[in-house]
């Protein structure tokens, strides 16, 4: 019997691969990986939406920093401005003509003005020519012997005339007022507002042409290089200045210039209140033309940190405003000093403290973030 053969197998035995614990280790691994990459990115995205926010935030919180400020303490007054001046009288009656002008400033003996017989007035064509001696006569015997209602003067030939010269430099004014009196070289006259209204004229001027009588005013002569300011004080605002040696002023007609005032006179009046004269070495402009003027005496200066009226507010009955200190908000208690249209003076805040310009909506402990 012959032996069998053996079929071919059709399956095949394929050899398998064992798993061994490293293999679970470097997959416990990439999990691990993958969740430290999750985390990082995470952790990316808050820090950029935080600076985001950070900026958003930073556009709606607005801020500034405190910064030095000080403001000048002033009391008002008003008072009598006077002058070393010389009136200049007519030498001689006539009329008179200038030859300067209001405010003008003039050298020692300068001609000031000429005084005529007769006014300079050019020849009326009346015919005169045609008249020949016959009316002339008639015309003077009628200037002897009947009133003066007209114009003769073209009668004379001659028409003298006297020349007005400066005795000393300064500045013409033609406004005669009667206070040209007072002043250095007598005594200083003491007005409050009412009186000076009541009792001091507003001046009178003279023109070209107008006729003068012999030791008449035309025009006086001022010395700019000084002048005085006399004011009355209440008995409070007196006692705070009575006794400073100098002081600063700001006049209203000059508003933007400041000038020192050196006190000449002090005296009390009954009552308590008290008469100051300073005398003022700076000219204004048109200085000239004023007697009675408005001024602002500076007496003292607040210092303290200068901030926006809007970051004001009230927690708990304290005034204070909203400061970021370590990027947090946090109330400040601070002392008005002085209140402005847009600005406080204050005290209790550091320099450069940054201070919430507008606290609405924000709320103390916030986070603010740079």
């Amino acid at each position: 019997m012959k032996g069998r053969r053996k079929r071919q197998g059709y399956l095949k035995v394929i050899e398998g691969r064992s798993r061994s614990p490293k293999d679970g280790i470097k997959r416990g691994k990439k999990h691990v990986y993958y969740l430290l990459t999750f985390l990082a990115f995470f952790l990316l995205f808050q820090i950029l939406a935080g600076w985001v926010r950070a900026i958003t935030q930073q556009n709606v919180i607005g801020t500034v920093l405190a910064e030095q400020g000080n403001v000048p303490v002033t009391i008002s007054v008003s008072g009598l401005i006077t002058f070393e001046d010389e009136v200049i009288l007519a030498p001689r009656s006539g009329f008179v003509y200038y030859n300067v002008k209001e405010g003008e400033r003039v050298p020692v003996d300068k001609g000031l003005a000429r005084i005529t017989e007769f006014p300079l007035e050019e020849e009326k064509e009346t015919g005169q020519q045609e008249k020949g001696v016959t009316g002339y006569l008639y015309s003077f015997k009628d200037w002897l012997l009947e009133e003066k209602t007209e114009d003769y003067s073209h009668l004379f030939s001659i028409n003298r005339e006297y020349i007005v010269s400066a005795p000393s430099s300064g500045l013409v004014s033609f406004k005669i007022d009667g206070l040209e009196k007072y002043g250095p070289n007598t005594y200083f006259l003491y007005l409050n507002e009412d009186e000076f209204a009541e009792n001091v004229p507003e001046g009178e001027y003279k023109e070209s042409g107008e006729r003068v009588a012999r030791h008449e005013p035309l025009l006086r002569i001022i010395n700019n290089y000084r002048w005085y300011y006399s004011v009355v004080l209440p008995p409070g605002d007196g006692k705070l200045i009575a006794d400073e040696t100098n002081v600063r002023l700001c006049f209203s007609f000059a508003p933007e210039i400041q000038v020192k005032g050196e006190r000449v006179e002090r005296q009390e009046r009954d009552g308590g209140s008290v008469e100051i004269t300073w005398c003022i070495d700076h000219h204004l402009n048109n200085l000239y033309a004023r007697r009675w003027a408005e001024a602002e005496i500076l007496y003292d200066v607040l210092e303290g940190m200068a901030i926006p009226k809007s970051a004001l507010l009230e927690v708990n009955e304290k005034k204070g405003v909203y400061v970021i200190e370590k990027g947090l908000i946090t109330f400040k208690e601070v002392v008005i000093l002085h209140e402005s249209e847009e600005e406080l003076l204050v005290e209790n805040l550091d320099l450069y403290h940054r201070v919430v310009t507008d606290p609405t909506g924000v709320v103390e402990g916030q986070r603010f973030y740079w």
